[in-house]
């Protein structure tokens, strides 16, 4: 099976919980096109500068979130999206079915 690591994938970030439901919605889901490479610590940055437009509180607020799979397992800084993948080469039709482009920005 050939390496997919430079091919795009759509995901997206689904605000699990929030601690003042006026700044930042819970259920709320974000989407980007990134890279199966691209790192976690990547993603999480386009998703803070994505829901701050430029406001420092919520951004700083943003960034002591975490960010999970689907199944709650904790994906760290340098962790890619392909590791959150059972199969890091399989089709994108197949991880779209298994729900494994869905990941949880959880506020622990």
């Amino acid at each position: 099976m050939t390496d997919k690591s430079e091919e795009f994938i759509d995901v997206s970030i689904r605000v699990g919980n929030s601690f003042d439901w006026k700044l930042i919605m819970p259920g709320k889901s974000y989407n980007f096109r990134v890279y199966r490479d691209t790192r976690i610590g990547e993603l999480k940055s386009y998703f803070c500068d994505c829901l701050a437009n430029e406001n420092k509180t919520i951004k700083d607020i943003l960034e002591r979130y975490e960010i999970f799979t689907k199944k709650i397992i904790r994906l760290y800084e340098d962790d890619r999206v392909k590791d959150a993948f059972s199969e890091p080469n399989s089709s994108i039709k197949d991880i779209i079915d298994r729900d494994e482009n869905i990941f949880y920005a959880l506020l622990i």
